[in-house]
């Protein structure tokens, strides 16, 4: 059995909070969650006791990148997964990561693929999750998948890795990794970082994990004031031309069209 930690980043009053928890706290294999937040409250207080979980404060002004940061830093274990309050995860998440780990141990992270929640509550798929899945297919063979052109050239058409889903291996990759001048694309210009590293990027092809949408979700306000569409060309200018990169442009914002139902 990994050594594995959910660390859940909280804030505010979130109303799916709790769901989140309790998606992690029975796991069908056990692993040490913890509860971390920069907007400390009696609310997400109260939660993390009444589910007997510690409770860190990071202090200063919330910043996604810190927040990260400190949450990942609190895991004590040789695995963390950071958690995020709007999700929710299959039950058998752990059970899985354990039994591809397990099998790759030169894994730098591992990821599941996921259903989208949208503001109608309603657990859905679309066409852009297929073709993430398609993106992800060269790392489904074991030969590849540590191999560094397959890992950034995964990467190269979009980021087809959903963050919540990420489970890092951070007695390798050591401590703060989240390191970028970006806000939404944070994650996805970190997984190019860490591709450049030696070791495993780790694919399991099952939906592990439920992804939420809604009003107040961070990417949905990435869209309204563009930072979104900058930052992703930002990224698409790392590995392909202009003419390249405005024409994958035209085909990513079909993605977008998941946050608008």
């Amino acid at each position: 059995m990994i050594s594995h930690t959910f660390a859940v980043c909280a804030y505010g009053q979130s109303p799916y909070l709790e769901k989140s928890i309790r998606s992690v706290v029975q796991q069908s294999v056990k692993s040490r969650v913890i509860v971390c937040t920069s907007t400390p409250s009696d609310y997400i207080r109260d939660l993390a006791e009444k589910y007997h979980l510690p409770y860190y404060v990071r202090e200063g002004t919330s910043s996604l990148q810190d927040d990260w940061n400190y949450a990942y830093d609190q895991a004590e274990t040789e695995y963390v997964t950071i958690t995020h309050q709007d999700d929710i995860y299959h039950r058998d998440y752990l059970k899985y990561m354990d039994q591809y780990l397990g099998k790759h141990p030169d894994t730098l992270i591992a990821m599941t693929d996921y259903r989208i929640i949208n503001q109608h509550q309603q657990v859905r798929w679309d066409v852009s999750l297929l073709i993430k899945q398609i993106m992800k297919l060269p790392l489904r063979i074991s030969g590849l998948a540590d191999k560094c052109w397959v890992k950034l050239g995964v990467q190269s058409l979009g980021n087809g890795i959903c963050c919540p889903s990420v489970c890092y291996h951070k007695a390798i990759l050591g401590k703060s990794i989240f390191q970028s001048g970006y806000h939404y694309a944070l994650d996805w210009d970190v997984f190019v970082q860490i591709a450049r590293k030696k070791g495993r990027f780790t694919y399991i092809p099952k939906e592990l994990f439920y992804y939420r949408i809604h009003d107040g979700a961070t990417t949905k306000a990435c869209l309204k004031n563009q930072e979104k569409t900058r930052e992703e060309l930002e990224m698409f200018g790392k590995f392909w031309p202009a003419p390249v990169v405005k024409l994958l442009m035209r085909f990513y914002k079909i993605g977008y069209k998941s946050y608008e139902k």
